[in-house]
């Protein structure tokens, strides 16, 4: 084969591969005037030789989103002459955008001198595409490992919670912390179970101080409700205006349902902004609200049992008031806190007169109502600073906090009068009058010690009992102070 044969095929070769490749060939003259694209160019842009009559490539490809700074390399490297490959977002003449990676080559003549520059321009809008799939799938993941970690340590706090201030402290932080773009309330149902009073909230809402059960479907309905994103829905009567997405999510402690957890979107307006955006961000949130709810639920079951078995250890069961275990820890405390501020802590110490008579004469029922109704009497008679407790059998004693002898002993007479005007019906018949007697002793006079206190207290009662009974004794008054 002559050497004319084998150019000629080289030739051929050449023009089939500018013919059918698929990458778009542009070349420009030194100064960046467009002077010949290949097929591939045509296809790929849509732009032909003679669009680019007077103008530079980056006035046709180029758009507002296209990088600037890669614009800027690009010109840089055809001043330069040096080779370049970067990946830049170009437009075709039909608007769409493509994702392109740009090889520059500078071209020289046999002398050397510089002639041509040929860009080579590949289609990589797959591949982009692919890229940020995958940048948003290892986003998401990265943000549900976020969710999971802040859930595992809001269920950590929320079950360490000893009260219901603290737990609603808890839930507090812990919404603002997991759902930011959120505003929200919880509500707690009251005792007569016809409303729900507002228990906590949190961002810039304006809520109502309290819902009624049927202004909520989800209430109604008994189940987590979703609003503004389906076809057929209807706003709750608790919510003010329908434009904003909400979820209403009952919270549940040991099968009944006593609160609801409402959350509000408010920066997202379903008239504002497109619906497949709202759809796709409240679904996420939704399987976020939902376990929320789910731990709220078992974190106020958790409060509740706790306080139930604490209230049980430290209430007596007969009358429904302190027992000697919460008197006991109860008085340190207030003794202790007066020593610290210098003030005064008095105890009273009471018993029911003749309370074996009844029990004898009338049984153990007569006897336990005869119990009811005394310390019913202390419950009502003595509040705020004072803390009525039954510490065994008929003995009494009332803690009283902040409070000097002579103001406990005028209350320790005042309160025998009233137990006189008790009346105690039992098997049809009216039991006999009651009457008690009371000690009075105060810290730190009487002692700096608790049991040293109820020892002094107790002598006093013993007194008054010496001294015919129905009357309140003080530490230091010998005198006996009956009661009319």
């Amino acid at each position: 084969m002559s050497k004319k044969t084998i150019g000629n095929v080289s030739t051929g070769f050449a023009e089939l591969v500018l013919e059918h490749t698929t990458d778009a060939i542009l070349i420009t003259d030194p100064d960046a005037r467009v002077v010949w694209v290949n097929a591939g160019f045509e296809k790929m842009y849509g732009f032909a030789l003679a669009d680019f009559d007077g103008l530079k490539p980056e006035d046709l490809l180029n758009f507002e989103g296209t990088d600037a700074d890669v614009t800027q390399q690009v010109i840089d490297a055809l001043r330069e002459r040096r080779p370049l490959q970067v990946e830049i977002e170009n437009i075709r003449r039909s608007g769409e955008t493509l994702w392109v990676e740009k090889k520059l080559i500078p071209l020289f003549g046999a002398e050397g001198r510089h002639i041509y520059n040929m860009s080579v321009s590949r289609d990589i809008s797959e591949r982009k595409r692919l890229e940020e799939s995958a940048r948003e799938m290892i986003e998401a993941e990265a943000h549900r490992q976020h969710e999971r970690r802040l859930l595992s340590q809001i269920s950590e706090w929320l079950y360490s919670a000893k009260s219901l201030e603290e737990l609603l402290m808890v839930v507090k932080k812990s919404m603002q912390t997991l759902l930011p773009e959120a505003e929200g309330q919880l509500y707690i149902y009251s005792n007569s179970r016809d409303t729900l009073e507002l228990a906590a909230q949190w961002g810039d809402g304006e809520p109502s101080g309290h819902i009624g059960a049927e202004d909520c479907w989800a209430l109604r309905r008994g189940r987590a409700y979703s609003y503004g994103v389906k076809a057929i829905e209807f706003a709750c009567g608790h919510v003010h205006g329908d434009n904003n997405p909400y979820f209403c999510l009952p919270i549940i402690a040991h099968g009944e349902t006593i609160g609801l957890l409402h959350l509000c979107f408010s920066a997202f307006d379903r008239t504002i902004m497109p619906r497949e955006f709202i759809e796709t961000f409240m679904q996420q949130r939704w399987e976020v609200g939902l376990l929320c709810a789910e731990q709220i639920s078992l974190a106020v079951a958790n409060v509740q049992l706790r306080h139930e078995l604490m209230d049980q250890s430290v209430r007596d069961p007969l009358t429904n008031l302190w027992n000697r275990r919460w008197f006991l820890e109860a008085s340190h405390k207030e003794m202790n806190r007066a020593r610290n501020k210098g003030s005064e802590v008095s105890l009273i110490s009471l018993d029911v007169d003749h309370f074996k008579k009844f029990n004898d004469h009338h049984g153990h029922d007569a006897g336990d109502i005869v119990l009811r109704e005394f310390g019913a009497l202390l419950a009502t008679t003595f509040q705020d600073d004072f803390s009525p407790c039954r510490i065994g059998g008929e003995e009494f004693v009332v803690l009283c906090a902040g409070i000097g002898h002579d103001e406990a002993m005028a209350r320790a007479a005042d309160f025998l009068e009233k137990v006189t005007q008790i009346e105690v019906h039992y098997g049809g018949t009216r039991l006999p009058r009651i009457t008690a007697s009371a000690g009075v002793s105060t810290f730190p006079e009487d002692g700096e010690q608790v049991l040293r206190l109820m020892k002094v207290a107790d002598e006093a009662l013993y007194t008054a009992k010496d001294r015919g009974r129905a009357q309140a004794v003080s530490s230091r008054d010998k005198g006996p102070k009956k009661a009319a």
